[in-house]
């Protein structure tokens, strides 16, 4: 196998192992039903405490998924300009809003690491660093949607008959962003559907987190396996003959 289709591939699992990374991270630090935000100050510190070693080894989780992530990026990238007549400009949008997205994985995991380090310390405390690590968590959308839309424009742009990506993949990637935007309310509600551990702000945006993944995932497997195939089908260059 061709060392650089393999890495192309790497990169395109690195999604996959993302999203199971960050979500094993919720799983170990018991996160999974996520902490209610009305919870008291007791309560929360009580669960930092009986949790420790999981919040610790998840949060270390979490923080690598981001790398993974990193390598997801630059791989659309990449796949993105052997679409013809795309600028640069879309090219580098998906690009720089995919690495400010990684800071959504490094910040929440360094901040849920800072809270579990001292548990000892009062539960008020650590009840606002546990408010900060989930508004972190899941307020900042905008860069996912900035990196979503400019993938989704690149797909939309191939008018040749056979299009490297499938437009229902364009399509995913503008509704995606779009179901994560009921974040933008959890500031005003500690209870409900629009807190943070809400049906609209946790809930269905992780299913579809989740299921954006999936199908990015094989449209980009299907794209590195479309360029093998086209540099299979390449003449050689001829030889240089010797004067």
């Amino acid at each position: 196998m061709d060392p650089q289709m393999a890495f192309q591939r790497v990169c395109a699992w690195s999604g996959i192992i993302c999203v199971s990374m960050f979500f094993g991270a919720f799983a170990l630090a018991g996160f999974i039903p996520p902490l209610s935000p009305n919870a008291s100050a007791v309560d929360i510190a009580a669960h930092y405490q009986s949790h420790l070693g999981g919040i610790r080894v998840g949060a270390g989780i979490m923080l690598i998924s981001g790398m993974f992530y990193a390598v997801f990026t630059g791989l659309i990238s990449a796949q993105m300009r052997r679409i013809p007549g795309i600028h640069p400009t879309v090219i580098y949008s998906q690009l720089a809003a995919g690495a400010f997205g990684c800071l959504t994985y490094l910040v929440p995991a360094m901040m849920f690491a800072a809270t579990a380090f001292r548990p000892e310390r009062a539960p008020e405390m650590t009840q606002l660093m546990n408010d900060l690590s989930w508004i972190m968590l899941v307020m900042p959308w905008p860069p996912f949607m900035a990196q979503n839309f400019s993938f989704a424009f690149a797909i939309l742009c191939d008018k040749r008959a056979k299009p490297l990506f499938p437009r229902y993949v364009a399509y995913v990637n503008i509704w995606a962003p779009v179901v994560f935007t009921p974040a933008l309310a959890l500031p005003f509600f500690k209870t409900g559907p629009l807190a943070w551990n809400g049906i609209f702000v946790i809930w269905i945006p992780a299913f579809v987190f989740i299921a954006q993944f999936l199908v990015n995932t094989t449209a980009l497997l299907k794209a590195i396996k479309d360029e093998e195939q086209a540099l299979a089908s390449t003449p050689a260059e001829p030889a240089p003959v010797a004067a």
